[in-house]
């Protein structure tokens, strides 16, 4: 059971953790307040460009000597883009505390890996907007706005940069502290420590989905409602998105408990989400459609979403196996008794008998 003070207790424990949470922290704010600037600012341009008719957009009929219509259209984008990074910096921060409670070496080890994946997202940013920032310059509109984003978005990418590599040696040295509580937890059992690290990695890969497909779904819904209004396929994606949040626990619960029944319940669902996906894809990449980074999220999400699928599917082959007692939260007394005396009986089966 998670409380305030295991929280404090297991965030404050050495200085590796405090560091760690810390510099998450520290990122965390200092990019979402340099995309917040950056997001107002491609606004403001956005607002300064004449406003291209969205059907015309959508069938490829705006000729590429409209620039600033095109401008438009992509700055209008990339507002969203901007959001919806912010979104995965306040993901990642609560991401490094949960790792750092449930000490998830698995988790510890993707989020750096997906925090390079995010520098170079942030170094795209800068390409993108260079690009506009060069077609507008020959118009008469003001590219103020865009000019300033263009150095923010420099800025932005060194930070991330700089956050990715000193996260980069945290995490390796939060895995190492992680090693040895882990082993204290489940014993010398080769094959409970297998089975125990494929269920670290399938709640891994639910946690990662909570940003791969429920935000990325939320913000994307939105705009496309926006500019398009509610059409079959926005309804489709509507219900998938508000079951999303609701199936992970789901999920979970069915991981810790053993259940075959609901597993099966949630990798149904998640071949859904192939679908929702697949929609997606669809209506960004169109002709004119410039979604560059919400496609390589789409992408990202197909591959977290199989990868899931896959780790489901190995969890239930080893249910009723012996790992129950050690994934299941709030255990009871007597099963935490049980687990003390199995540990126990596991060390001394590797003690060499003097008498």
């Amino acid at each position: 059971m998670v409380t305030m003070e295991k929280i404090v207790n297991r965030v404050t424990e050495t200085r590796w953790s405090k560091l760690y949470v810390g510099v998450a922290a520290l990122q965390c704010i200092f990019v979402v307040i340099l995309q917040s600037v950056i997001c107002t600012l491609n606004d403001n341009e956005a607002r300064l460009l004449p406003t291209p008719p969205n059907q015309a957009l959508l069938t490829g009929n705006i000729p590429e000597t409209e620039i600033p219509m095109m401008a438009a259209d992509r700055l209008g984008r990339i507002k969203w883009e901007n959001i919806c990074f912010i979104g995965f910096e306040i993901w990642f921060a609560l991401m490094a505390v949960d790792a750092t409670v449930y000490q998830n070496t698995a988790e510890i080890l993707a989020l750096a890996n997906i925090n390079i994946i995010c520098a170079v997202l942030g170094a795209l940013e800068v390409v993108d907007g260079n690009k506009w920032l060069t077609k507008l310059a020959d118009t008469h509109y003001s590219i103020e706005p865009l000019n300033i984003a263009e150095k923010l978005e420099i800025c932005l990418s060194v930070v991330i940069l700089i956050f990715a590599c000193v996260m980069a040696y945290l995490s390796y040295q939060m895995s190492r502290q992680f090693g040895w509580n882990i082993y204290k937890k489940l014993g010398a059992q080769l094959s409970i420590q297998k089975m125990y690290r494929i269920f670290q990695f399938f709640v891994l890969a639910l946690k990662i989905d909570v940003f791969t497909q429920f935000l990325v779904s939320v913000f994307y819904v939105i705009q496309y409602a926006i500019n398009q209004g509610v059409q079959w396929e926005t309804g489709i994606q509507i219900a998938i998105t508000v079951l999303m949040l609701p199936m992970f626990y789901f999920a979970r619960t069915a991981g810790s408990s053993e259940s075959y029944g609901r597993m099966i319940i949630f990798i149904t669902f998640e071949a859904i989400v192939i679908v929702h996906y697949v929609l997606i894809l669809l209506q960004t990449m169109g002709p004119y459609n410039s979604w560059y980074v919400w496609i390589c999220l789409v992408w990202l999400g197909v591959v977290v979403d199989i990868s899931t699928v896959v780790l489901g599917c190995l969890c239930m082959r080893n249910f009723e196996r012996g790992l129950q007692p050690y994934v299941q939260r709030g255990a009871t007394d007597k099963n935490k008794h049980e687990l003390t005396m199995h540990k126990s009986q596991s060390r001394l089966s590797w003690r060499i008998d003097e008498d």
